[in-house]
């Protein structure tokens, strides 16, 4: 039964890796789609703290890195419907800076970019944010607010074909496809969506919260690998809603300097091709520092 499997693994990508094939949509809970989509959460432009009042051209500049889990090897096996192998542990950790303003009628503008830094061959490509919020309701005990956001931009990565398959021969277990050098992969991680937050009031320095936040994702990765028996081009597209539950607090260290940590949660389920569905859910970390002027 093992020797099946991996014959299958081996013959599968050898298959496709002759052809070079155009646009495929895929579906959300598909090993592809669910790659996408796990990759989007981790960059998911969600709230650092939640929507409160702010005066008119109130500026405040935060910087937030937040954790991204580390896959196994059978959740990494997404390619060619998922049997073949691709290298999605890149990067332990996700970074943006956010900068807001205040607008008339009590609204919060925010823009947010994540800069181009090189980590283990992948990049962000022009990854920007914006978001606009509004606190709704605000009494003693608690504020509930409202924020929207969207966000634009991909990253760059050698997802296909990484350094550690090309050091293998082609057409072997830890080379199926047949690499013979780096891909110049293309993951985008367009999204949209609304941040409901509740907030508890207290006379203390920390004040903790819960959001719900709901994401039309909007995914496409463009693969340009070279192989043995070519160049693979191809682009796959994926669609669909995500949920996030986040918790966190505040804390007002001065005046002017707060510290803001939080945790998030996003349900995904995967359909595999062993016809077995699984939840292979995200769930980070985040930290974030503000300065208000």
């Amino acid at each position: 039964m093992i020797m099946k499997s991996r014959l299958t693994m081996l013959v599968v990508p050898m298959f496709f890796s002759c052809i070079t094939y155009g646009d495929q949509n895929v579906d959300l809970d598909s090993p592809e789609g669910w790659a996408m989509a796990f990759m989007t959460a981790s960059a998911q432009n969600l709230g650092q703290e939640p929507p409160h009042s702010v005066n008119l051209r109130d500026i405040s500049i935060s910087v937030e890195l937040s954790s991204i889990p580390r896959l196994s090897k059978e959740q990494q096996r997404i390619g060619f419907g998922g049997f073949k192998d691709e290298d999605l542990n890149k990067s332990p950790a996700f970074g943006r800076l956010r900068a807001n303003i205040g607008l008339p009628w009590n609204l919060d503008a925010e823009i947010s970019w994540t800069p181009p830094l090189q980590i283990n061959d992948s990049k962000p490509d022009h990854l920007w944010g914006a978001a606009l919020s509004k606190p709704l309701i605000n009494n003693e005990k608690i504020s509930i607010g409202l924020r929207l956001f969207l966000l634009r931009g991909g990253v760059i990565a050698s997802v296909t074909c990484s350094q550690d398959t090309i050091s293998f021969a082609s057409y072997t277990l830890q080379n199926t496809a047949g690499c013979i050098g780096l891909s110049d992969d293309k993951l985008q991680m367009d999204h949209e969506g609304v941040e409901v937050f509740l907030s508890f009031n207290n006379a203390s320095n920390i004040l903790p919260w819960i959001s719900l936040a709901s994401s039309n994702i909007d995914n496409s990765v463009k693969i340009d690998a070279p192989l043995e028996v070519g160049r693979e081009r191809a682009t796959v597209y994926s669609s669909g809603t995500t949920h996030t539950l986040s918790f966190g607090f505040n804390y007002d260290i001065s005046e002017n300097w707060s510290l803001n940590a939080a945790s998030s949660y996003t349900p995904l389920d995967v359909q595999r091709p062993n016809e077995s569905s699984d939840n292979d859910d995200f769930w980070n970390v985040r930290l974030g520092l503000t300065i208000r002027y």
